[in-house]
């Protein structure tokens, strides 16, 4: 091959449209709401038919069960309408506090010392039992930008750590 790029191949460039004169990935994603929000008209109006599903999935370039699917969401979920495929964000799901940023500083980066200090904490009645260490480290990298991370573990901090046996 030659370096040219056939249909469906962006040529290198991740967002780049296909040589084929196709969407870029971002643009089909953001098409997504408005077209199940229409779909959903069209089901309002009992006018939906397979052949309307079909035709947006391959415009959206996913499959007719991707659509059956945020269409059946955006019918139990208002928010699933706006942005389809998206992953659902739980209420109660653990995210980064101030106690464990300072923990953070505390222990240089160091997750798993940090899960020690707030597993020991919680022992001596002092908080929540903390959660797991992968679901520790999910919402570190999820709430905390790289340059954060970076700068907690370089942290040099006032707060002298606790001496053992005092």
């Amino acid at each position: 091959m030659t370096g040219v790029s056939g249909p469906g191949e962006a040529g290198g460039h991740e967002d780049a449209p296909p040589a084929w004169g196709g969407l870029p990935s971002s643009s089909l994603s953001a098409l997504r709401g408005p077209a199940v929000r229409r779909l959903l008209a069209l089901r309002q109006d009992q006018k939906l038919t397979t052949r309307h599903v079909r035709l947006m999935a391959q415009s959206l370039e996913v499959t007719e069960r991707t659509v059956w699917r945020w269409l059946a969401a955006a019918e139990c979920d208002e928010s699933a309408a706006v942005e389809p495929g998206a992953r659902a964000q739980s209420k109660d799901r653990f995210s980064v506090t101030p106690e464990v940023r300072r923990l953070l500083a505390l222990w240089k980066g160091n997750v798993a010392a940090v899960h020690r200090e707030l597993i020991a904490r919680a022992a001596r009645g002092e908080g929540e039992p903390p959660p797991s260490i992968p679901t520790l480290h999910r919402a570190i990298r999820r709430d905390l930008t790289p340059g954060e991370r970076a700068g907690l573990a370089r942290c040099s901090t006032t707060v002298s750590r606790p001496v053992a046996g005092r």
